[in-house]
């Protein structure tokens, strides 16, 4: 809220001293009325794009030597859309040179205030924390929370299994670390042996004594990321967080928005098919327009969907990864590149949104070969298939892939969507669906090299 706050004061700012640029001296109260209430409207669709673009993350997406240029490119968009609004909307002024002279004022005025004032605004707090856990995942975490001003405490000791197993007298020398260090936040596993046999004493010290503050592991790591660790997964987890209706409200709108968005996504298919047949005439590739294929459905349950044909040959029941079947000769043609860029090759799935066989928002479902070799190596897989599949989802809009994939392409990254989606699966709202609704606006951008970032 405090970045936002500042933000639209930098519109505000901006204007004013654009006006006295461009005019040579102080804009009375008409001039600046009959540009600011424009400019009101145009600040609900930059924040837009600023969110969009990225600047209201809450985790480290971006290193801030990268900032500036994000926020030059962002703006550079914005103006083009302000160009574009004062181009069809009657608000009685064409400021054109007030454009160019906004664009630089508001540039230096972002960029002050995101990194510099900012952090004065809102100094990082001195809280200090030890984090009691083990493996990648308490990496990961003292990685952001340690290299990222928005957190307001950061971890000075890490206490792994094998520390505290060698530790003699252990609950006796945390207790000692936690005073002589001024700790006033701890975040520990639960389910560790170690924590698990010190967890009276601590539980003693945070919620009768107050000395510091206790937070679970597994919850601090889905907050900071949006995904959910795949070391907490456990049978219990399942019980307490996965629900088969979140409610009858949100079930009930989600489907009706599912039919409206599908018809008018199915109308612009409909609009582009000619255009796209003849590119594939053109190329001579892969003749077939529509193909179907084999995929994995809600509960697990097979189904087929409707695609556009983006590779040589169909094979719909793959089990290979896109690079494995290059290997093989089946590769993506170029028509094929850019429908998938374009999301368009997924569009004639809302045939099967129609149905209530998916929904537009959802974990992306499998090919029915590669869905049944993940479940075989990653424990827990298949979890993701208890709410309906989609088009776009929680993982397509957070999850950086390799290279130019759009979709994983090793175990790891099969993983990593894993740990995305089982977040969708226990937060799915409206809220998150809206939220991924605009992510995916920012990712088809991104695709076609609107990355935010200047070349160095």
């Amino acid at each position: 809220m405090l970045l936002i706050v500042g933000d639209v004061l930098c519109f505000v700012v901006a204007i004013w001293l654009t006006l006295a640029v461009r005019y040579l001296g102080l804009p009375d109260s008409n001039l600046l009325w009959a540009h600011l209430e424009p400019w009101v409207w145009l600040t609900a669709i930059w924040l837009f794009i600023f969110y969009s673009a990225g600047l209201y993350d809450k985790h480290t997406t971006f290193l801030k030597s990268l900032l500036l240029s994000r926020i030059v490119n962002t703006q550079i968009v914005n103006i083009l859309i302000a160009a574009l609004v004062f181009m069809i909307l009657p608000f009685g002024i064409a400021p054109k040179t007030n454009l160019v002279i906004y664009l630089g004022i508001s540039i230096v005025l972002i960029a002050l205030w995101r990194l510099w004032l900012f952090n004065k605004f809102a100094p990082k707090s001195q809280k200090r924390a030890i984090l009691l856990a083990s493996g990648p995942e308490a990496i990961e975490l003292v990685d952001e929370i340690n290299n990222n001003d928005r957190y307001d405490y950061s971890f000075v000791r890490i206490i792994d299994d094998a520390a505290a197993e060698k530790s003699p007298d252990f609950e006796a020398k945390l207790v000692q670390l936690i005073e002589q260090e001024r700790i006033s936040i701890i975040v520990a596993n639960p389910r560790s042996a170690y924590i698990e046999a010190i967890l009276p004493a601590l539980f003693d010290l945070a919620f009768l004594k107050f000395q510091f503050t206790f937070l679970d592991f597994f919850k601090v790591y889905e907050d900071t990321f949006d995904r959910i660790p795949l070391s907490a997964l456990r049978y219990d987890w399942f019980i307490a967080h996965v629900s088969q209706s979140k409610s009858l409200v949100y079930d009930f709108v989600k489907r009706v928005l599912d039919i409206v968005l599908s018809l008018v996504l199915g109308f612009l298919l409909l609009l582009a098919v000619p255009f796209i047949w003849l590119a594939k005439k053109i190329e001579g590739k892969g003749d077939a327009l529509f193909m179907t294929q084999d995929r994995i459905g809600q509960y697990n349950q097979p189904m087929q969907v409707l695609k556009l044909q983006t590779m040589t040959a169909n094979d719909a029941a793959s089990a290979t990864w896109t690079t494995e079947d290059a290997k093989k000769g089946n590769q993506i043609t170029k028509v094929g590149a850019f429908l998938r860029k374009t999301s368009l090759d997924e569009y004639p799935q809302v045939w099967n949104v129609l149905k209530g066989e998916m929904s537009l928002i959802g974990p992306r479902n499998d090919i029915a070969g590669l869905g049944a070799r993940l479940a075989e190596e990653i424990p827990y897989y298949n979890i993701r298939n208890f709410v309906k599949p989609g088009i776009s989802g929680w993982a397509q809009t957070n999850q950086h892939y390799m290279g130019t994939n759009i979709s994983p392409q090793s175990l790891e990254e099969s993983k990593l969507r894993l740990a995305y989606d089982l977040y969708y699966v226990k937060n799915r709202s409206l809220w998150l669906d809206l939220a991924i609704v605009i992510k995916t606006f920012k990712t088809l951008i991104s695709r076609f090299g609107v990355t935010f970032t200047l070349p160095r």
